[in-house]
């Protein structure tokens, strides 16, 4: 149980990683060429016009990320299944993030029509993510989230210059959660949380080495801006606002390669360990 005297609650970081899992799933993806394509990791070639930013329904992802307070975590990406929507093959992808003993898992889907790779998390999906993580710690009492569907919108080219946007909207959160302190007292707390990308683009191809092996990579550069809200009777207000400059790095018929995220002197690094089938 938590103590009141706590500086900071153990449930603030894990509603914090349950929101920005959120924000994985509304912006992660895989850059890899259709199904009936047999690419190898290392072929160089950039990813065709006419193909999409989507995985491989039978590969498993495993990815390491490491941040520089020493903090260690992992993610697991795969397709769950994909299923026919007027002729367009729409994936459903699962994201299995753990952070010590905290997991998390976010869904959401993907589409390529028109020369353009969609990725969407739904309001339903994001619901049921809050729910997930949170309530293994505390009730939620209410909870509003806003900006869904929260879309991710790529172009197929892959080559210099080739955009990458996002929905115009922030995704925002806001929980009220009562918060169990011992077997007869529990402590009402409010979170509100707000992110917001901003549109980027491909800025170079270059070739990038991990324990997964070596990859030719398109580099994709965008930045998005972060607010956060923690007020309880218990703590003082906690209260910041960050930009983070994310640089990302995809192979063809591999998807992520590489990500660094930076803010201030924080960085965070996710790097592609392995890929298995399914």
């Amino acid at each position: 149980m938590l103590n009141k005297n706590q500086p900071s609650f153990t449930f603030a970081r894990r509603t914090r990683l349950a929101f920005f899992s959120l924000a994985i799933a509304a912006v992660s993806f895989v850059s890899c060429k259709g199904d009936k394509d047999d690419v190898k990791p290392d072929d160089g070639n950039p990813p065709a016009e006419d193909k999409g930013f989507l995985p491989q329904k039978d590969q498993v992802y495993d990815y390491k990320i490491t941040d520089t307070d020493g903090t260690k975590s992992s993610s697991v990406l795969k397709v769950l299944g994909v299923k026919d929507s007027s002729g367009i093959a729409v994936y459903d992808i699962e994201n299995k993030i753990q952070e010590g003993n905290v997991f998390v898992t976010t869904k959401n889907r993907a589409f390529s029509k028109g020369g353009l790779t969609t990725y969407e998390l739904f309001y339903e999906d994001g619901i049921n993510a809050i729910y997930e993580n949170v309530e293994e710690f505390g009730v939620i009492k209410d909870v509003v989230l806003k900006g869904f569907p929260q879309k991710q919108i790529m172009e197929n080219k892959g080559t210099v210059g080739s955009n990458i946007t996002f929905s115009k909207e922030p995704m925002e959160i806001k929980l009220e959660l009562l918060i169990p302190i011992d077997e007869n007292d529990s402590i009402e707390a409010d979170f509100q949380a707000k992110i917001t990308y901003l549109d980027g683009k491909v800025t170079k191809q270059e070739t990038i080495t991990t324990p997964a092996g070596t990859f030719n990579c398109s580099k994709w550069e965008y930045k998005y801006e972060t607010y956060l809200k923690l007020t309880s009777l218990a703590i003082p207000m906690e209260e910041r606002e960050d930009e983070y400059t994310v640089e990302l790095w995809t192979a063809p018929g591999v998807g992520i390669v590489k990500t660094v995220e930076t803010t201030g002197d924080a960085v965070s690094t996710t790097e592609l360990q392995k890929i298995t089938k399914q």
